[in-house]
């Protein structure tokens, strides 16, 4: 009888072959160390998109809708209600929007910027804490971003930053047009 010799590599052998792939892809890649520049023009395209979106929501609804930007790495949806601002608590948009590590951002409204910086103090004279009630203790800050329900806002620059650098910019005017903008174009 003659038997012959098998060339070539069965289908098991294949497809094993192909696992071991698959599984050290499933391990190595979520592990790559992304690009800072990538992660600030994907936030920069999200706050976009989100602020152009709360914007049409809010004519629609025609509820008035602001954004708060906190500690320059944080910024949340607000909503204008008979007594005064409130966090918007239901729906998708209830969280605070944390940006990643390294991302900063620097509003200026209006063309003010929200910096600290000032010769007098907007603060009292006196130590109103001694004074407020539980109510106004627990108060939240307005939102600097105003979204009327009308169609207008209040005109807005947030850049984009990392590592000190400016790299983008969203900008929105007061008929609630937005831009947003690479400002440092070697980074692509």
């Amino acid at each position: 009888m003659y038997y012959r010799r098998q060339t070539g590599f069965t289908l098991l052998e294949i497809m094993l072959v192909l696992v071991v792939l698959a599984l050290s892809a499933a391990v190595i890649l979520p592990n790559i160390p992304t690009n800072k520049n990538d992660a600030v023009k994907e936030e920069s395209q999200r706050f976009f998109r989100l602020v152009q979106l709360w914007s049409e929501q809010a004519m629609l609804s025609t509820d008035t809708f602001g954004v708060r930007v906190d500690n320059n790495n944080r910024y949340h949806l607000m909503q204008l209600t008979s007594d005064d601002w409130v966090k918007v608590t239901k729906g998708r948009y209830s969280k605070d929007i944390e940006l990643p590590e390294g991302v900063t951002i620097e509003l200026e409204v209006g063309g003010f910027t929200d910096q600290e910086d000032r010769l007098f103090d907007r603060d009292s004279l006196f130590d109103d804490t001694l004074f407020a009630d539980e109510e106004e203790k627990e108060k939240v800050e307005p939102p600097q971003i105003i979204l009327m329900g009308n169609g207008e806002i209040i005109p807005f620059k947030l850049t984009f930053y990392t590592d000190d650098t400016p790299l983008w910019l969203v900008e929105g005017n007061e008929l609630a047009s937005f831009k947003l903008e690479q400002l440092d174009k070697d980074t692509e």
